[in-house]
């Protein structure tokens, strides 16, 4: 079982060095991710691929590898 958060900076803050996961999906035009590390979560909407938000959250996991 994992924590859903709704602020991206909690988990950004919370994964540190921590291994996880990411999820892209296509849905009806929009892109979901998904985020998990230890015992948190983040998942999102997004309504097109130009979203600052989103960009943070695929530059962050570039950078995690």
């Amino acid at each position: 079982m994992v924590n859903l958060v709704d602020d991206w900076e909690v988990l950004e803050e919370y994964a540190g060095e921590k291994q996880g996961f990411y999820q892209l999906l296509g849905v009806d035009g929009a892109i979901e991710i998904r985020v998990a590390t230890g015992r948190l979560e983040f998942k999102k909407k997004f309504e097109g691929g130009k979203d600052e938000l989103l960009t943070r959250i695929l530059n962050f996991r570039k950078s995690k590898k």
